[in-house]
């Protein structure tokens, strides 16, 4: 099948996207009770290309490498059978030259089929000229975790396990309430170590009823790669309580969800355990060791509470407000539902070039305050830089904003950041707009 030419002011199967690249309606993505393993599931029926993997237009056959791969096994096992171009590109930053020297000797065959992704990664484009410009730099200070980002993940979840249980044993709701919020920040902050080679500390996002195997599939390898279009999965299994496409909608879907949104925050954790509960017994889908971590904090609460019922209800409080702040964050706050965002049916750009198309669907906070390193690991902060660079630690994108900045001058692009009372109010105007946004950079082309 060959791409489809134009935008599309009305998505649907017929007309997937206003990228021309999304030429397929994502199979799954309109499945009941969807969940990340299905998104996974349907793109290697898209790609369709066995048991190989596709980077551009060549496939390869990693099977041999798999337990050599320094950023873990579990990375290629889990993309096996699908186009990793995206994340190819995106997670390595150093010794670029040495990888794709190791993955040339897994070469198998060229593929004429399109790829299902528009971006383009063009030798002299915006996003691959600042790949090369910051690998050296990279490579002088690493791309790992420092001993300081480290100590504030860490010093998070033990506020959070003391917080917990001096709230839960005196039956203190100050610290109940204490002990929901740093949990929230042990989540987000949990977040930095997903993109990264495998590590323990990845499971601190499995204190909570969330699954940090999903989260790495949902977000990782879906959002991250493929950010605001039919294609990311973070928009559409929120669906369709949230509709944030230009498309036409409701009176109730354009302005219920500002009122609605923090019921459904509060409940969100909850929600999603069900779902989990219900793929494990429905869909026999075999639990994994670390959904029990969540049941463990429960049975531990309600041990050293006065009472048993007393120890789940407080339980059942913490939960509740992790998940609320969690969720006001990731989603009202989030740095990628300001109206102004590129989300699929606006217009797309020519040129999707992989760096600028991330820059399109992302509005980066400004300020001292949001710069500080804390605020940045604790609210999803510095997110332009990180879906450049996703697998380097947030503590080390500071020393490429320079060259980015400079990079982004070179190309004529870039956008003003914003406060987070902007975010906010962009994200209701987001979900109230019908009406598909032309391109800035495509319209002073025209003019």
């Amino acid at each position: 099948m060959a791409p489809r030419e134009g935008g599309n002011k009305a998505l649907s199967p017929q007309k997937p996207s206003s990228f021309p690249g999304i030429y397929k309606y994502p199979s799954e993505r309109d499945a009941p009770n969807k969940n990340a393993f299905q998104w996974l599931e349907g793109k290697k029926k898209d790609d369709d290309i066995g048991n190989l993997w596709r980077v551009h237009d060549k496939l390869y056959d990693m099977t041999t490498f798999v337990d050599k791969h320094p950023g873990g096994d579990y990375w290629l096992r889990l993309t096996q059978g699908t186009d990793i171009t995206e994340a190819f590109e995106s997670s390595h930053v150093v010794n670029v030259k040495k990888v794709e020297q190791i993955l040339a000797k897994h070469y198998v065959r060229d593929i004429t089929t399109p790829r299902l992704s528009p971006f383009t990664f063009k030798p002299d484009g915006f996003y691959m000229t600042l790949k090369r410009r910051v690998e050296p730099i990279f490579e002088k200070v690493g791309t790992g975790s420092t001993i300081l980002m480290r100590m504030m993940e860490d010093g998070l979840v033990l506020s959070f396990i003391l917080f917990s249980f001096f709230g839960v044993q005196w039956d203190l709701l100050l610290f109940k309430v204490l002990a929901g919020l740093t949990l929230a920040m042990s989540l987000m902050g949990a977040h930095n170590w997903f993109h990264q080679k495998e590590n323990w500390r990845k499971y601190y996002y499995d204190l909570s009823f969330l699954s940090s195997v999903e989260f790495q599939i949902s977000h990782s390898l879906s959002h991250h790669l493929y950010t605001n279009t039919v294609m990311d999965i973070e928009i559409s299994i929120l669906e369709p309580l949230f509709q944030f496409l230009p498309k036409d909608k409701s009176f109730f879907e354009r302005f219920a969800p500002q009122f609605y949104c923090h019921l459904y925050y509060c409940v969100s954790f909850y929600l999603d355990f069900i779902k989990r509960v219900y793929d494990i017994v429905i869909r026999k889908r075999n639990p994994r060791p670390e959904n029990f971590i969540v049941i463990a904090e429960f049975i531990t609460w309600m041990a050293i509470a006065p009472t048993i019922l007393n120890g789940f209800i407080s339980g059942i409080i913490i939960h509740c407000v992790a998940s609320y702040w969690f969720w006001l964050i990731a989603v009202s706050g989030s740095a990628h539902h300001h109206d102004e965002c590129f989300h699929d049916g606006d217009e797309a750009r020519t040129d999707p070039d992989f760096g600028l198309c991330q820059m399109d669907a992302i509005r980066d906070r400004g300020g001292k305050l949001d710069n500080t390193l804390f605020i940045i690991l604790t609210t999803f902060g510095a997110h332009t830089l990180h879906h450049l660079f996703p697998t380097v630690c947030h503590s080390k994108l500071h020393h490429v904003q320079d060259i980015y900045e400079k990079t982004l001058q070179e190309f004529n692009d870039g956008y003003e950041k914003v406060t987070q009372f902007d975010l906010f109010i962009g994200f209701h105007k987001q979900i109230a707009r019908t009406e598909p946004r032309p391109h800035p950079i495509e319209s002073k082309k025209r003019q």
